[in-house]
This record gives structure tokens, C-alpha cells and sequence, in this order.
């Protein structure tokens, strides 16, 4: 399947993304049917952890939005076990520039 957002983005186009941070799949499930062009789960915050996220990432691929995931913290293993488990991309926001703890789009 391919990266809507990236193509979205190479193609000159903006998206409009949703931000999932219920533990929840029927409510992103809900979500995703509006027709958003990507939608974030939100680890970093809140009370979504690996095994909610799995299921909320099934329920994002009911539909055409592209599945993001905000990591907790920049490390390798989570970034890749987010990509594993069905997240075409993985973000770790940071504050400021990034330059003391890493931040960005993998």
C-alpha cells in the first residue's frame, strides 16, 4: 500500500490530519471514516500504549487515510516497532530545533 500523505505532499498538495489520542479502535475506526488525509496516534501523551496503537492502526486501515504514529521518545526499537505494526510514518516531536534531543519524520 502506498504513503497517501508522501505523495499528497510530493504532488504539491496539502493535508488535513486527524489526532487520535483515545486508546480506543472503534472511536478511530469512527475517525477514520471521515475521509481524513492522515491521522496521528498519539503515544507521546495520554494513555495509548503498543497494544492500543496496534489496534487503532487496524482500524486506520479500514480507509485511505494515511496512518501516522508519535512515538514517546526518539529511539530506534519504538520508531520500528510503530513501522512494524502498520504506521507509514513514525513522528517524535521536540521543542525548539531539535538539536538536543532529535526530532522528525521517519
Amino acid at each position: 500500500m502506498e504513503n497517501g500523505l508522501r505523495k499528497l505532499w510530493a504532488d504539491g498538495g496539502k493535508a488535513v490530519n486527524a489526532w487520535c489520542g483515545i486508546p480506543c479502535p472503534v472511536a478511530t475506526e469512527n475517525m477514520a471514516q471521515a475521509g481524513w488525509d492522515s491521522m496521528t496516534i498519539d503515544m507521546q501523551h495520554g494513555l495509548v500504549d503498543y497494544q492500543a496503537m496496534v489496534g487503532m492502526l487496524q482500524a486506520v486501515a479500514t480507509r485511505d487515510s494515511t496512518p501516522i504514529v508519535r512515538v514517546p521518545w526518539n529511539e530506534p526499537g519504538i520508531i520500528g516497532k510503530a513501522l512494524d505494526a502498520g504506521a507509514k510514518n513514525a513522528v517524535k516531536i521536540t521543542k525548539g530545533d531539535g538539536a538536543a534531543g532529535g526530532g522528525g519524520l521517519y
